[in-house]
């Protein structure tokens, strides 16, 4: 049996993150019991699982706000062909769900590991594509409930990865823009062994 760590939740600091705002102001309860609901089926993963949606996970968020920074003509975006680079390279780890670090080589998912992350994508799609009621909600649910079960250390090693081996593509700005995004969710919970 897998045990899940002791954590220490600090829900009113989540509540203050930007994207969870108005999911909180809501129905405060409700959304904590989606988040915590995530989280407990998180839990069951084996700890390779973890490692592997840590690293996912920072790979979107830095690409997320790259494409973001482009999409807004912010002044510190991206060429074109750099913007695209770094998305087709991310779009294509998520459609294989295969992740490949110059470092460490290829990450590969198991089959139920796939069908996870390919379910997530697809609440990704039905909340920001396709405006399905309710899933926006359900999406920040899980990714939530994703950044808190990898927990401080395999988001922090992750972080370093992606930095390592792709911070010259994504730039020292939009790594440190990923650091900041992912550190709100971290600074929000306190783990202990």
């Amino acid at each position: 049996m897998i045990m899940a760590p002791q954590r220490q939740i600090n829900w009113q600091k989540l509540a203050e993150i930007y994207e969870l705002k108005e999911f909180f102001a809501a129905d405060f309860a409700g959304f904590q019991a989606e988040i915590e609901q995530q989280l407990q089926d998180l839990d069951r993963f084996p700890a390779a699982t973890l490692d592997k949606l840590a690293k996912l996970r920072a790979l979107e968020v830095t690409n997320g706000i790259t494409q973001w920074a482009y999409r807004r003509g912010a002044e510190q975006a991206l060429p074109i062909e750099q913007t695209r680079q770094c998305m087709n390279m991310v779009m294509g780890f998520m459609k294989n769900v295969e992740l490949s670090f110059p470092s460490i080589g290829t990450v590969e998912f198991s089959d139920g590991e796939t069908d996870y992350v390919r379910r997530v994508r697809g609440l990704y799609i039905d909340a920001f594509k396709n405006n399905v009621p309710g899933a926006e909600s359900q999406f920040h649910a899980i990714s939530t409930a994703q950044f808190i079960a990898c927990g401080h250390h395999r988001l922090n090693e992750a972080i370093a990865l992606v930095e390592a081996d792709y911070g010259e593509l994504f730039s020292a700005y939009f790594i440190e823009r990923m650091k900041k995004y992912i550190g709100a969710y971290l600074d929000s919970f306190s783990e202990s062994p």
